[in-house]
């Protein structure tokens, strides 16, 4: 059986995303939101926050001490502002690249070496630019 690789985005969507409602879940019942109002502001069924809090789903990724602080902080802020969601999740997604919590699921998922920088590499990924960059994979 060949075992697919998944791109960096698939990562993000199957594993990180879940991730981080998770967190955020466990976040925000520490701060006495009920499971009930935390579906509704995560945008997910009660099932699936109840799910994370059992620790049934989305036990794949580790955060480390940083992220962990971050997804504290933005807890706080979307208990206090729903709205806040999409902005502190876009925010949780660059730290986690930044802290290469991506880069560890990646590597679980994938063949690459533990040296490759190709989602770090800010060159990347901008529009119009067609050029391969190979010495961001030794």
């Amino acid at each position: 059986m060949v075992k697919k690789s998944l791109q960096p985005q698939e990562i993000q969507v199957w594993y990180i995303l879940p991730a981080l409602r998770k967190e955020l879940t466990l976040e925000m019942k520490k701060l006495g939101l009920d499971q009930k109002t935390i579906s509704k502001i995560i945008g997910v069924t009660e099932a699936a926050v109840s799910q994370y809090i059992k620790e049934k789903r989305a036990n794949e990724v580790q955060f480390d001490d940083n992220t962990k602080e971050e997804i504290r902080k933005s807890a706080q802020l979307i208990t206090q502002n729903g709205k806040l969601l999409f902005q502190e999740m876009q925010r949780l997604l660059y730290v986690s690249l930044q802290n290469k919590v991506i880069c560890k699921s990646c590597f679980l998922h994938n063949n690459l070496p533990e040296t490759c920088t190709i989602c770090l590499d800010k060159k990347e990924g901008i529009i119009g630019e067609n050029k391969t960059n190979e010495e961001n994979i030794p």
